[in-house]
């Protein structure tokens, strides 16, 4: 009987051990960058699970991408029918979130910029032409979000060559579906990223709330934190100017642009990291922040109670900014 028992036990012992918590690192491509998945589980079938994640990223990026031909966003900026168009509820959803935050921004975030981005370089058709005064004043005449309309299933063209890209607020948009999809299999705790964007949910196994580092801006990207923020049931989106950028003669210039004066922008603000519930928002936010500048930035997340963290670059380095509720 006791050898019977001490197998019982043995055996108990072994059971709770195997089913111990543990994180799952899932990794991949997608929208032209990485995406890294980690979840919390005792109990997971990893290639199934991969598979999964990289089909719905698929799916999404059939939607959003400027850079896949026949994806729902090219056929869209293809289209240049003034009457109503009809689309996926996802672009509906995108698109609406869009409009609400170009409002609330002053214009600052526009998804129609994709001309102008085009223009100066940074978008799919790869231009390496500093564009003129005139060449600018005239692409700006097909920009502004008031110049399309949209309902849950349709849009609306004010202007037969609108062109959006949403590349702002895709990946956001992206992590939150991808985190919608762990929660309704039943993982409550997880770590979503693509390309930067964050959205942490729960706890890790030792009972801690999931860290994330900011990147302090150095020559040597991803070497350095500026600043460690811990998540639980939030997202960050972080936004600068000194990953991507071009040089034209002895200029550089930001992959940012303004959308009121078509040109990059020319401040002092290096990143903008924005922590909101929604990655979209806060991948939206950041990139407003951006273009708005740390001093006009500050006043409206103040206004609007959201949540940033300023790095501005100073003669003596980088000076930390942020609203009250960060």
């Amino acid at each position: 009987m006791k050898f019977i028992s001490s197998i019982f036990i043995l055996l108990t012992l072994f059971s709770c051990l195997s089913e111990k918590e543990k994180i799952v690192h899932i990794t991949g491509k997608t929208m032209g960058t990485y995406y890294s998945v980690k979840v919390v589980s005792s109990n997971i079938v990893v290639e199934d699970l991969k598979t999964q994640i990289d089909g719905l990223l698929k799916e999404i990026n059939n939607v959003f991408s400027t850079y896949i031909e026949d994806s729902e966003l090219s056929k869209l900026n293809k289209n240049q029918s003034l009457n109503s168009i009809k689309i996926t509820p996802v672009l509906a959803e995108v698109l609406t979130l869009s409009k609400s935050i170009f409002k609330k921004s002053d214009g600052a975030f526009d998804v129609t910029i994709g001309p102008l981005v085009n223009m100066w370089g940074f978008g799919p058709d790869k231009i390496r032409k500093r564009p003129t005064d005139e060449d600018i004043k005239t692409k700006l005449t097909a920009v502004g979000s008031d110049k399309f309309k949209v309902s849950k299933d349709t849009i609306v063209k004010l202007a037969a060559n609108l062109y959006i890209d949403l590349s702002a607020i895709a990946k956001g948009q992206a992590v939150d579906d991808l985190a919608l999809t762990l929660a309704n299999r039943g993982f409550k705790s997880f770590l979503v990223e693509i390309g930067g964007e964050v959205r942490a949910q729960g706890q890790k196994p030792d009972g801690s709330k999931w860290r994330v580092g900011i990147e302090k801006p150095s020559k040597q990207l991803g070497q350095a934190i500026q600043k460690i923020v811990a998540l639980d049931s939030m997202s960050i989106a972080t936004s600068g100017g000194y990953r991507n950028y071009l040089k034209y003669g002895d200029e550089i210039f930001s992959h940012t642009i303004n959308p009121k004066t078509g040109k990059p922008v020319d401040h002092k603000l290096v990143s903008v990291s924005v922590l909101d519930p929604s990655c979209a928002a806060a991948d939206a936010w950041a990139t407003a922040f951006m273009v708005l500048g740390a001093e006009k930035g500050l006043d409206i997340a103040n206004r609007l109670g959201l949540k940033a963290y300023f790095l501005v670059k100073t003669d003596k380095g980088f000076k930390e900014v942020q609203s009250s509720l960060f």
